[in-house]
């Protein structure tokens, strides 16, 4: 069945309030009996959808360790929030190990991956007691929950490096102080658990399923890991900062091009299940391979939005539609969620980030510049935004336009947004070439929506099959093979209506591979990863560290002028530095809470 989020029972809830943090004793008072869970198939079922919920929200809004704000207000996509966002703080101050804003350190929630890890193991470990269950159910729940233990655990491989390798769910009288594995043995681990998961699991399921863990979805774990094994970060004979003797839990010791060529065979073994599986590229233009899709924007828009569309691999499936969750409040930009709420504000995208954008014809947009002479004209920036190409229109409500995405929609629509009133926008010309920290930027988000309506809660994908075709393309360019590279480049480039890329230097294409995996995952929760992976030598630049960079508007004194205003009120616009972003190289992978460093069982990760 879809899962369904808000109806979990409370019983599955109980049953798994474990160990707050690994390493201690798990605490078992107050639980449910554990016959009563798995005496029935409904119960059983329950704690299989609560697995699914906890795990896989791994990184999204509630399942941040931090309590406000998006992957993307840290990686230069998005504005940083809030003096309460612990965005903020980390944007002003680094990751810290003591934590932030709720997290227990970083922008992760270690302890979490723990806690919710031994759920999944509780579930494999008495599945076989529920009574009205068939083997084969049970099998299957089994490979669904290893599934999961891998997915957490890819995510924890390129957050941290090596973590400990847990096997069973812990008891009170279990010995709780395993140490580290290396960078190697756990990417093993991970590869082991997607073996076992990969035999257990169907090849799909039918539409009352869907959202469960499929083959396709396990080969995609694997096939992500492969690739982060193959990026520079560890992919090193020499780790991103001297750890001495424990190098090996952060680097590999060694460059080898033979780890691209494993992760080339991952994807392309998540390809051809997709093949024989229905799952395809979105491009219904039929302007065939290498010409700009003429359906891009309803393509794109449908690949990275629509419930359930062909694209998708694996979604979170989140369907509370209330206006509390974390995952609507941070993620849900349009009037019907925030026109009383702070959450989303100050969270405006980034001139860094729309830079990124190309303009419909394939050139780069002519953006102003921190430091021109005079502002440009409003009439400069209605003609640029006229130029951008459809991912860029479906993924940001442009000021003064409506949210091209979610047509007809008046709370989606520029007169209906009511942002709040933006009084220090009317009349600005007057601070040229200042900034106000803390406006919307060019626009704000509306990934996620396309023909929404008033829907508030959201799928966001977790692997959708455009991710396969652009780590092929890079892999293949580590290789050498410029010639396939952009064979799979061009199929989500074409796709968004952009004509064919020619570019054969390992370099340029390395960079435009990279500059496309930005657009196209625009908060997928892929760059925050991506650009310490790959050892950007501008991450501190306007990434994940450095000045970033927000437009700024001067509005006719009007009356009726708040944000977003009306594309003709706008005078003037210019460019400038909002504030400046924090970068430690430190901060290539999280840190390990200080209060997990001090039972004296794990080690730091370097530079904390």
């Amino acid at each position: 069945m879809k899962i369904n989020i808000k109806s979990l029972l409370i019983v599955s809830t109980l049953v798994f309030t474990s160990c707050s943090e690994f390493l201690e004793k798990p605490d078992t008072t107050g639980t449910v009996d554990q016959e009563a869970v798995y005496g029935s198939s409904k119960n059983a079922f329950s704690a299989l959808m609560t697995c699914y919920d906890n795990v896989l929200r791994h990184g999204w809004p509630g399942g941040m360790g931090i309590g406000h704000c998006t992957l993307g207000a840290i990686s230069g996509e998005v504005g940083r929030g809030y003096s309460w966002h612990g965005s903020y703080n980390i944007v002003q101050q680094g990751l810290s190990v003591n934590g932030t804003d709720g997290s227990d350190a970083g922008a992760d929630h270690y302890g979490n991956n723990w806690k919710f890890i031994r759920q999944c193991f509780l579930v494999k470990e008495n599945i076989d007691n529920v009574p009205d269950m068939s083997d084969a159910e049970k099998a299957s729940i089994k490979g669904e929950v290893t599934a999961l233990i891998a997915y957490r655990y890819m995510g924890m491989f390129y957050r941290y490096g090596g973590v400990p390798r847990v096997e069973k769910s812990f008891v009170a009288s279990d010995d709780l102080t395993a140490g580290r594995e290396s960078l190697q043995g756990t990417l093993d681990y991970i590869l082991e658990l997607c073996d076992e998961a990969y035999a257990l699991v169907p090849d799909k399921w039918d539409g009352a399923n869907t959202g469960r863990m499929t083959k396709g979805a396990v080969l995609a774990i694997k096939a992500r890991a492969l690739l982060f094994a193959a990026r520079p970060l560890f992919n090193s004979s020499t780790p991103y900062l001297d750890n001495g003797d424990l190098n090996n839990l952060i680097c590999f010791g060694s460059a080898d091009k033979q780890r691209w060529q494993q992760a080339i065979e991952a994807n392309l073994a998540v390809l051809n299940w997709a093949k024989s599986n229905g799952v395809e590229l979105i491009n219904t233009g039929g302007a065939g391979e290498g010409h700009p899709n003429p359906n891009a924007f309803d393509d794109y828009a449908t690949a990275a939005s629509t419930p359930g569309n062909r694209e998708i691999i694996l979604a979170y499936k989140n369907d509370r539609n209330a206006g509390n969750d974390p995952m609507v409040n941070f993620m849900n930009c349009s009037n019907y969620q925030t026109s009383n709420r702070y959450d989303t504000d100050c969270s405006g995208v980034l001139t860094n980030f729309i830079e990124n954008y190309y303009a419909a014809d394939g050139t780069d947009i002519d953006w102003p510049k921190v430091g021109e002479s005079s502002p440009r004209s409003g009439s400069d920036w209605m003609s640029n935004v006229a130029k951008l190409e459809a991912r860029a229109l479906a993924d940001i409500k442009w000021g003064g336009h409506d949210a091209m995405n979610n047509p007809g929609e008046y709370n989606w629509q520029n007169q209906g947004w009511n942002r709040g009133g933006y009084a220090a926008d009317k009349g600005k010309g007057d601070v040229f070439p200042n900034a106000i920290d803390g406006d919307k930027g060019c626009g704000e988000r509306t990934k996620f929506y396309y023909k929404a309506g008033s829907r508030l809660w959201l799928e966001v994908p977790i692997f959708r099959l455009a991710e396969t075709y652009m780590n092929l393309a890079e892999a293949y360019n580590e290789i050498d093979d410029s010639q396939n590279a952009l064979k799979y480049l061009n199929a989500v480039h074409n796709r968004a209506g952009l004509p064919a890329i020619t570019e054969t230097n390992q370099i340029k294409l390395r960079s435009i591979i990279q500059r496309e995996d930005a657009i196209e995952f625009f908060q997928e929760n892929h760059r925050y990863f991506d650009v310490k992976h790959w050892k950007r030598a501008d991450i501190d630049k306007g990434i994940c560290g450095g000045e970033m960079r927000m437009l700024q508007f001067n509005i006719k004194d009007t009356d009726e002028a708040i944000w977003p205003y009306a594309a003709s009120w706008i005078e003037t616009y210019w460019d400038a530095v909002a504030y400046t972003s924090f970068w430690s190289p430190a901060m290539y992978l999280e840190p390990f809470p200080q209060s997990e460093i001090n039972k004296g069982t794990i080690t730091q990760n370097p530079g904390y």
